[in-house]
């Protein structure tokens, strides 16, 4: 399972194809329970400053001898592995083999970290011929279970993933783990992000986050929202990736710590590559690289030459780019890791055609040889799409279009490979809601036949006490089980409902409008959005009060949910702002849905308000269309048509074709007379 950054040669490919930023090396630190933190004592310059007041270290849950080999890799992985080395030659001499044993695992987690899975992987053989057999060593042998999986050098196969996964956290429950089943649970955050299932890696780190958090694991918490950071900056322009990488700053506060802080600082040069932010995402690597070769890590110094060479790609500068992607290369050559040579490659591929550089032909071979390395089609479809690039600017034309077809090719088998998977682990997880059903139906059939024999039992003594009894059993468990359901169904209702108005909130109303955004782009059906805003709601909230205000966002959501049509959907995005999704609409149908709106919302009573009360509101409107390639960019387009509505004058609804602009029944400057 390697996890790597966002890839320098991704960017000609649509969307993310390489698995989640920084994923292995934080998750190591995460794993093994990290005491120490990832802010030492080095400045930084503002550019890209992390907020670090100190914290107090948490204590390490992990065991003694492994937690002194991590807290000195936190700050220098090669003298963390002199010492650890040391350690078990002593162990070894005194025959202390449960020293040795957790001596190995830290040493296999440095070796990890450090991109070395070859030694890793020794390192936790030999840890696993110290075992002890039976039960005795049960604890153990997970441990060294999950640390093959986490060396191990093939992704692995999703619905066999979550079964074994299954069995780890049953068996870390009867163990009464709750450090290891919180680092089972990590491991799931990490292989959903590896999958590229942004949804349930989402969900996989906030779960990590809240247990590290319980634990007072710092570092599990310190991946969580670093990885939900980067994560945030990949998935939405919208999201603030600060926020979470600043708060995993925070939470690992102050001791020096400079691999880990070189980790944190690459976390951040991708996030701000991804918004865009050249300038600041060059500083954020440079400095990163700066840490890393302060330790001389090659694995941390090939991520920075790579982060580097991606930006002054986009920066223009061929050149200086093509020095780093070499020196990335020449990193990765040590570490047998085929993905980072591939990523290194097309680096140099691209600054070559850049640079129109004569050794593009010999460079671009190299590159197609390297499809040996790597089988996936993820790794073929970005050799694929390199390759043709060069072939372009060679002029090699037919060649650059075979290559192409092969990208295209590849690009769909491996979104066949993801649905695949998303559809296995879906089936996973409705097996296990049903397996749990069907357990929880027997254990109540159990105890229902329990408490009929004791009253059966009793019979003779005290028949009616015993009846009673049951029936009361039964009746508890009954109503305990219905406000059970009753309080899931409220909290997950409250997770996708706005609580004034009863309809979809933003975070609801956008995973519609994605769902069917790709649906339409996928079958080519029509899809318009709209805009709406209340007109000068402020002067609402100021003559007449909130709870007025709030009346009228509840009138308008009664009159807009009226006027839809059954599979439209419309939701709260913020404030007085609503976001309408209309599937199989174009702009000039929302003309007479303004109208009949307008209407609609004229005859609602509005409590606190005069009849008529005159509020009125503007719409703008957008389809998808010809440049418009993401659904950000078809709600931009419908807000800007919402700023030249308001800027008419309000009460008014514009779109690229149409515009709807008249006076309101009533203006609403009436309402403050």
């Amino acid at each position: 399972m390697h996890r790597t950054a966002p890839l320098a040669s991704e960017r000609a490919l649509p969307g993310p194809r390489r698995p989640h930023a920084r994923s292995l090396g934080w998750f190591v630190a995460a794993l093994l329970g990290f005491s120490s933190t990832c802010m030492g004592a080095h400045s930084e310059p503002p550019a890209v400053r992390l907020a670090t007041p100190a914290v107090p270290a948490p204590a390490a849950p992990a065991p003694v001898p492994m937690r002194e080999v991590e807290e000195r890799a936190l700050d220098d992985p090669r003298a963390a592995l002199a010492f650890g080395a040391q350690r078990v030659a002593e162990s070894r001499a005194t025959r202390d083999t449960k020293t040795e044993f957790w001596l190995l695992l830290g040493l296999a987690s440095v070796q990890v970290q450090v991109d070395n899975l070859a030694q890793a992987t020794r390192e936790i053989a030999a840890a696993a011929a110290l075992v002890p057999a039976g039960p005795e060593g049960q604890r153990e042998r997970l441990w060294v279970d999950l640390y093959a999986a986490l060396a191990s050098t093939s992704p692995p196969d999703l619905p066999a993933f979550q079964h074994r996964q299954a069995e780890r956290r049953n068996a870390a429950r009867a163990l009464n783990d709750e450090t290891l089943l919180c680092r089972v649970a990590t491991l799931d955050a990490v292989v959903y992000a590896d999958q590229l299932a942004a949804d349930e890696a989402w969900v996989a780190l906030e779960g990590a986050e809240s247990c590290g958090r319980q634990l007072g694991d710092a570092s599990i918490q310190a991946y969580a929202l670093g990885a939900m950071g980067l994560l945030a900056s990949r998935v939405s322009g919208q999201q603030l990736p600060e926020t979470y990488l600043d708060r995993a700053a925070r939470v690992l506060g102050e001791r020096p710590s400079r691999f880990q802080r070189a980790w944190l600082l690459d976390d951040v040069g991708w996030a701000r590559l991804n918004r865009g932010e050249l300038a600041q995402a060059r500083t954020a690597f440079e400095q990163s690289l700066a840490l890393s070769s302060e330790l001389a890590d090659a694995s941390s110094q090939k991520r920075g030459h790579e982060g580097l060479a991606e930006v002054m790609l986009k920066q223009g500068q061929a050149a200086a780019a093509l020095r780093h992607a070499r020196e990335s290369l020449r990193l990765a050559a040590r570490d047998g890791l085929a993905f980072r040579r591939i990523t290194a490659q097309t680096q140099v591929v691209e600054a070559m055609v850049a640079l129109r550089a004569p050794e593009l032909p010999a460079e671009i071979q190299s590159l197609r040889e390297m499809a040996a390395q790597d089988a996936s089609p993820r790794a073929g479809a970005l050799i694929a799409a390199s390759a043709a690039r060069g072939l372009r600017a060679l002029g090699q034309h037919e060649q650059a279009y075979a290559e192409l077809d092969r990208y295209l090719e590849l690009m769909r088998i491996d979104e066949r490979i993801r649905r695949d998977n998303l559809a296995q682990h879906l089936q996973a997880r409705y097996e296990v809601v049903r397996r749990d059903a069907e357990v929880n139906e027997l254990r109540h059939r159990a105890e229902a036949a329990r408490l009929e024999l004791e009253a059966r039992g009793e019979r003779q003594r005290a028949l009616w006490i015993a009846v009673l009894a049951l029936l009361v059993a039964l009746a508890g468990g009954g109503w305990f089980f219905a406000r059970a359901l009753q309080r899931r169904r409220r909290l997950a209702d409250l997770a996708l409902r706005d609580e004034l108005t009863g309809l979809p909130n933003r975070r609801a109303v956008l995973a519609f409008a994605h769902e069917q955004f790709n649906l339409a782009r996928r079958v080519s059906i029509p899809l318009a959005v709209a805009f709406i805003d209340l007109d000068r709601f402020k002067q609402v909230n100021d003559t007449y009060g909130h709870v007025c205000g709030d009346r009228v966002l509840q009138a308008f959501a009664t009159a807009v949910a009226s006027v839809l049509r059954g599979h439209d959907r419309v939701g709260r995005y913020g404030g007085e702002e609503w976001l309408v999704v209309m599937p199989g609409t174009q702009c000039d149908e929302l003309a007479p849905m303004f109208d009949r709106l307008r209407v609609r919302l004229a005859e609602q009573p509005i409590e606190g308000l005069p009849h008529p009360h005159g509020v009125s509101f503007s719409m703008g409107g957008a389809q998808l269309g010809p440049g418009i390639d993401s659904l950000d960019a078809l709600i931009a387009e419908a807000d800007a048509q919402l700023y030249r509505a308001k800027a008419s004058g309000r009460d008014a609804m514009f779109s690229a074709s149409v515009a709807v602009q008249r006076d309101s029944v009533l203006q609403l400057a009436a309402l403050s007379t």
